[in-house]
């Protein structure tokens, strides 16, 4: 009987401090948010190297130490706040590309995009600044930007090319060519989403003007020269 009651005891002591634990840890995960949104705040408006850590620190209503104690350096804090904005940016294109073929994957791409560009204006723009204030961008902004950059070019060329094989996309130029037209169709319209008095993406008309130009839309596609 003793064995029981110091085990229920042990039990009890175990369990009541696991809420003291989970909320100092929601605690803390707070003011690692509130850290994080006065960062990327200041990082858009002034710049990495113009912003200090005191700064971050009155925008966030917390002390300098514990910034400190969540991001050992700047950059440090730089980087989460760009893996934090980065993240929409990573698209799991692989379950929902199974059941199409290259033609609607292409489509799909080309939605993805305009759709993630009215849909996180805030983040792009975040980007932006980094560019017009820092006459030297970070190597970490550079480097993830590139990453996906080249990840999404890498999938459109390979699609290109597949639906090129099967007649039914453009044959005129390589698929590589094609694909950064493509790209610098798609980039043409953020910027002007961007910087002109354009409010919103008008994603379905974008589509259908890539759509005319990429595959013709005409009843021979698909189709080899030779029939």
């Amino acid at each position: 009987m003793p064995a029981d009651i110091k085990m229920t005891t042990a039990d009890a002591r175990i369990t009541a401090a696991e809420p003291r634990a989970s909320s100092a840890e929601l605690r803390a995960q707070d003011s690692r948010d509130e850290i994080l949104k006065a960062a990327t705040a200041l990082f858009a408006n002034r710049g990495f190297h113009e912003t200090s850590m005191s700064e971050v620190a009155k925008a966030a209503s917390v002390s300098k130490a514990l910034i400190f104690w969540h991001f050992k350096t700047k950059e440090d804090l730089f980087m989460a706040v760009l893996s934090g904005l980065l993240e929409p940016y990573f698209i799991d294109f692989t379950e929902e590309a199974g059941a199409l073929d290259e033609k609607a994957q292409i489509i799909r791409l080309i939605e993805l995009y305009l759709l993630f560009v009215r849909d996180n204006a805030g983040s792009i723009r975040f980007f932006v600044a980094q560019l017009l204030h820092d006459e030297r961008p970070s190597d970490g902004l550079a480097n993830q930007v590139m990453q996906l950059y080249d990840g999404y070019r890498t999938l459109l060329v390979d699609l290109i090319g597949r639906a090129q094989n099967n007649f039914v996309c453009i044959r005129d130029f390589p698929p590589l060519a094609v694909a950064n037209m493509l790209l610098a169709t798609l980039n043409g319209l953020l910027i002007g989403f961007l910087f002109t008095a354009d409010q919103a993406v008008q994603v379905e008309s974008a589509v259908s003007m890539i759509r005319q130009w990429l595959f013709h839309d005409g009843p021979q596609v698909g189709l080899p020269p030779s029939l």
